[in-house]
């Protein structure tokens, strides 16, 4: 499989999706996301995956910016946050005076709070008038996805962004999308902060046979299975290492140890009760200056 940092997979729609970019999630508004953005569009990455509560849309867009790369190459991802789900397009037009931009590459419900049925057929209308190429969700489970079909969805969602990592392979999941010809798109494709999996032996040890870090040996894991990685970091070295996926290839047999690491162990919230969370542990929206 002949990868490269210019590799994309194809949606459903037609377009082109790069399989890495860089996720934004906890990067601090300001120079710290800025400079993130910047760093890792000139090492090469073409996509950035923002979302409206990660209250740095400002940033990502100075960040774009400030790297010179024409808007038309990079691939922007925001979602769209339950504030605003019985008005997205207030949410996107938002979204895209904070990024700078006309429009967004693709626009994720960010996860399915009641409404979302709703909410992803309004999705569909902005898609049509241009302000988003394409539409997806985000933290869907099988049954959420099907009741996007049952509820009169006539867009199947070219991208499902969940947590996926070798501790929580999605395979099921991932097989559904498969056949829906919906891509699947990773955060957290390391596992999350505090997480022992980069330090865990068997990784350790296909690590040190390929002669790459763990993390590379990671990102490389699922790309292969052809899951999108948005992994996140605002060190310019962690940003480049984690780009450089393409000197080496898994082999079957090496790809099934890593899948064996596989406990369906999510860290983040229940999707399935996402509506009964607190408020009060919810993020909160802080504006950009």
């Amino acid at each position: 499989m002949a990868l490269s940092i210019k590799s994309v997979v194809e949606l459903n729609n037609g377009l082109n999706m790069p399989l890495l970019g860089l996720g934004v999630f906890r990067s601090q508004a300001g120079e710290e996301t800025r400079s993130a953005v910047r760093t890792a569009l000139e090492y090469g990455y073409r996509m950035i995956d923002t979302a409206r509560i990660y209250c740095n849309e400002k940033s990502v867009g100075r960040g774009i910016k400030d790297s010179l790369v024409p808007r038309e190459d990079i691939f922007i991802t925001t979602k769209l946050w339950k504030d605003d789900f019985e008005n997205p397009r207030r949410g996107l037009e938002q979204s895209l005076e904070r990024l700078g931009v006309d429009y967004v590459d693709l626009y994720l419900l960010h996860w399915p709070f009641k409404g979302y049925c709703q909410a992803y057929l309004e999705l569909e209308q902005l898609q049509r008038e241009g302000l988003c190429k394409a539409i997806g969700v985000s933290n869907f489970k099988i049954h959420h996805l099907e009741d996007l079909k049952a509820h009169g969805a006539s867009t199947i969602p070219q991208v499902n962004q969940v947590e996926c990592h070798p501790l929580n392979a999605e395979n099921e999941l991932l097989n559904y999308c498969r056949k829906q010809n919906i891509i699947l798109e990773a955060y957290s494709p390391l596992g999350g902060e505090g997480n022992t999996l980069l330090s865990d032996p068997r990784i350790a040890s296909l690590s040190d046979y390929y002669k790459v870090s763990p993390a590379q040996l990671i990102l490389r894991w699922n790309i292969q299975r052809g899951v999108v990685v948005i992994p996140k970091s605002i060190r310019p070295q962690r940003i480049l290492e984690n780009s450089q996926l393409y000197s080496f290839e898994l082999t079957m047999d090496d790809m099934d140890v890593i899948s064996d690491i596989n406990a369906n162990l999510r860290r983040a919230y229940d999707s399935d009760k996402i509506d009964q969370r607190p408020a009060s542990t919810f993020p909160k929206i802080i504006e950009e200056e």
